[in-house]
């Protein structure tokens, strides 16, 4: 089965599960399990992400195991050069669905010990969200979004890839994902759909058309970001009229009173996985981690909080309606999305290389050109 039949399954299997039997809300007692001591290092992209991630998972964590959440920036060069030196200098972080395998191929990354998920839990997860080297993080889309105090006619607003790259009759600076944060940022797709590719066509990406794109856009790029709150940030503070962002981040902006706004015409329907680190000093904490965060209740406070879709379908039994109808992949939603091909990214040359790698290195070239 293709990644893209696959998460059209997970999108329709989440909408059927919403006319079963209501799901128990109340919390139920956190197995003996996942109880311990000391510390679990984690990575974090700071700004609403952290805030959504602190309040449905690292506080009620701790609060449940008494295993402590510590944060460091996130950082993936930074983190791959310390497990080389295997000093890893954080046991658990989130990445692309699509940069998986080149984590594999580095060894950089430890098999996910599955014995600490409780029967129910693996049950309400797609077999997707089940790698032997990842757990599925959240399902979210990388989105163009706007100022709209700098476009308040709605009829003359950003609405696609094709807007986003039209400087003329969209005046003012982008806000682009940096080179390792190509993927999740859609950053080559968009410049793709923005020259003009069907969504349909899009894939093998044509690497040499994306990166002449970008080279174009580069003089209107008024921020480059690494992490996911710059995107929203950059807007607000009109750095940038236009932006590359997760749609988590801009509903979150937005319910905050921001004059920010997404269109979601075009937008990446995207995976990601959480992953532990080779050499984790808190290997089984970090197991502990993953194995209560992937049950229901966790994931749907972090889908409420700042609108990704979850990773364990009874989850949408937690969640309103309403809130079902905004989140990526949902049936309302996934006829305007365009779904991201993992095959296509993690590809492996006779040199043992992804498309991942060879376009990240592409990305840093034309950077610094």
């Amino acid at each position: 089965m293709n990644m893209n039949s696959t998460v059209r399954n997970l999108a329709f299997g989440a909408a059927l599960l919403l006319s079963a039997v209501p799901f128990a809300a109340q919390a139920e007692d956190v197995a003996e399990n996942l109880k311990g001591t000391g510390e679990v290092v984690i990575t974090s992209g700071g700004g609403t992400w952290e805030a959504a991630q602190k309040k449905a998972f690292f506080d009620s964590f701790t609060r449940d195991t008494g295993i402590k959440v510590v944060l460091v920036p996130e950082d993936h060069a930074k983190l791959l050069a310390s497990i080389k030196l295997g000093q890893p200098e954080a046991d658990i972080t989130g990445i692309p669905g699509g940069a998986l395998k080149g984590w594999i191929n580095k060894e950089a990354v430890e098999e996910i010990d599955y014995s600490f998920f409780a029967d129910n839990t693996l049950a309400g997860m797609p077999e997707q969200m089940k790698n032997k080297y990842g757990v599925g993080a959240l399902v979210s889309s990388a989105v163009v979004a706007f100022n709209t105090s700098k476009f308040p006619d709605a009829s003359k607003q950003p609405k696609n890839w094709v807007d986003f790259y039209n400087v003329k009759d969209f005046p003012g600076k982008r806000a682009l994902p940096k080179c390792e944060k190509m993927l999740d940022g859609a950053l080559l797709e968009g410049a793709l759909m923005g020259d003009g590719v069907s969504p349909d066509k899009l894939y093998p990406l044509d690497l040499d058309r994306g990166f002449k794109k970008l080279a174009e856009m580069k003089p209107n790029v008024g921020r480059w970001w690494v992490a996911g709150a710059d995107a929203p940030q950059s807007l607000i503070s009109g750095e940038v009229d236009i932006a590359a962002a997760y749609n988590g981040r801009i509903f979150k902006a937005k319910q905050e009173g921001a004059p920010v706004e997404l269109s979601w015409d075009q937008s990446l329907l995207q995976l990601d996985f959480w992953v532990i680190t080779k050499n984790s000093p808190n290997k089984e904490n970090a197991a502990k981690f993953l194995a209560y965060i992937s049950q229901a209740r966790p994931q749907a406070d972090f889908a409420e909080a700042i609108s990704y879709g979850p990773v364990n379908n009874d989850a949408y039994k937690l969640l309103p309606k309403d809130m079902v109808s905004i989140l990526p992949g949902s049936p309302e939603l996934i006829e305007r999305q365009v779904f991201q091909n993992y095959e296509w990214w993690n590809e492996t040359a006779a040199d043992g290389r992804t498309n991942w790698d060879v376009a990240l290195e592409r990305c840093v070239a034309m950077l610094s050109q």
